[in-house]
């Protein structure tokens, strides 16, 4: 029962609210860079309102990359009003959005800049502050549960971004991202592709999981369409991370060839090592939601080694005693273990749950800390009980509990508590 990531409206790691063994979790996200955001004081004049989420979730998701940060003065005043005016409604706390006013304002506007962008190559199609537009529509569509149109604009973007040939050979963006001439604006929107290609995986998870949920009513057609969805899911994760995987290893190769050392298909995952358009928030973000995809199609083999590799690059933080890496190192753990309790290694899952439970106690005041510890705690009484250390087991049952009513995990401390009656 690994404990799930879920994200706050900046984009940070929220304590994993829920614990569940269905390894459920909501999107990978990230905030803007520092410095690319106006100040609040200059929103009415020239910046619409971020063009900004956070949605990565999720979202994951790479989301840096996903929105146009940009100044209102690229946009015709028309545009730049009706943009202004679809901010107030959506740029607000979430019980005071109008999302439905919101969609309508940034959809006008996109259609009024793809007519534009007809006559003029400055506001076409792929052009950075239309594609990050399509990207704020697409998560509206999201937020609003409306996953059918969200994944018909997602697909709008990855069209107006790659060829046909790029989204079915990765590859081909690899040498892109590679060669030392490739222009900032190209640069930045593969990689708003690469985000983009992480949400529509994870939304089409969502459906599918709609999908199943109506199967119970509907049998086979709506069985079929949840089967359709996670597989086209697990071919953009599998896109995504071969984007990013081989991306970073000819760069680490590079380094090598510079030292004068061999080249290696394996390379070391040190975040000093990643190419500096990668950051380690987008690349753990993807390794994560990846690695919970296939652990839920059981394919446990492949989510283990992505949760290790997620941790080595966490690694450094961890030994220098960084509060929000040490608190995400122990989700992942919580994960890595289910994985390989999953696969019947109950002694490496007793071992990572008890090295998880070490990192979690380290921050005994932080929320994500103390989610994973109620994750980590729980797991480990089911390992125990599945070795048949039944007393063991209970103990940390109990804990859970206590720890689940002292943060208010209500759900959490009932399933704990019902494992601790089966106990």
């Amino acid at each position: 029962m690994p404990a799930r990531y879920t994200t706050s409206t900046h984009g940070l790691y929220k304590a994993p609210t829920a614990i569940r063994l269905s390894c459920r979790r909501s999107i990978f996200t990230q905030s803007a860079p520092k410095g690319n955001k106006d100040s609040e004081k200059d929103l009415d004049d020239s910046e619409i309102y971020g063009i900004s989420a956070l949605c990565i979730a999720i979202t994951v998701a790479l989301a840096v990359y996903f929105y146009y940060y940009g100044k209102g003065g690229v946009y015709p005043t028309p545009i730049r009003n009706m943009l202004r005016e679809g901010g107030a409604a959506y740029m607000r706390p979430k019980e005071k959005q109008d999302l439905p006013k919101a969609l309508k304002c940034y959809k006008k506007a996109l259609e009024l800049l793809d007519e534009l962008g007809k006559n003029d190559i400055n506001h076409g199609r792929d052009a950075a502050h239309v594609t990050g537009l399509v990207a704020r529509v697409a998560t509206i569509y999201s937020e609003m549960g409306d996953l059918d149109n969200a994944i018909v604009t997602y697909n709008d973007l990855m069209e107006r971004i790659l060829s046909s040939a790029e989204m079915a050979d990765p590859k081909l963006l690899v040498k892109q991202l590679m060669h030392t001439r490739l222009s900032e604006e190209r640069r930045s929107n593969i990689l708003r592709a690469l985000g983009c290609a992480s949400k529509l995986a994870e939304t089409l998870e969502l459906r599918a999981a709609r999908w199943r949920r109506r199967s119970m009513v509907l049998a086979d057609p709506a069985l079929a369409a949840s089967s359709a969805d996670l597989k086209e899911a697990g071919r953009w994760y599998q896109w995504c991370l071969q984007v990013v995987t081989l991306t970073y290893q000819n760069h680490f190769n590079h380094i090598q060839l510079d030292k004068g050392l061999e080249p290696t298909s394996t390379p070391s995952f040190d975040p000093a090592t990643l190419p500096k358009f990668f950051s380690i928030e987008i690349v753990t973000s993807l390794f994560y939601n990846a690695a919970t995809y296939f652990s839920k199609c059981a394919q446990f083999d492949m989510a283990a080694p992505l949760l290790q590799r997620a941790l080595d690059l966490l690694r450094p933080a961890v030994s220098k005693g960084d509060e929000e890496g040490v608190c995400r190192s122990a989700v992942l753990m919580s994960h890595l273990a289910n994985a390989a309790a999953r696969k019947s290694d109950l002694q490496a899952a007793e071992k990572i749950l008890i090295d998880g439970l070490s990192l979690a106690k380290r921050f005994s005041k932080n929320s994500e800390c103390l989610n994973s510890f109620v994750a980590l705690t729980y797991s480990l009484g089911t390992v125990y009980q599945t070795a048949g250390k039944t007393e063991s087991a209970r103990v940390q049952y109990r804990q859970a509990i206590d720890v689940a009513d002292t943060i208010g995990d209500k759900e959490a401390a009932q399933l704990a508590t019902e494992a601790l009656n089966r106990a």
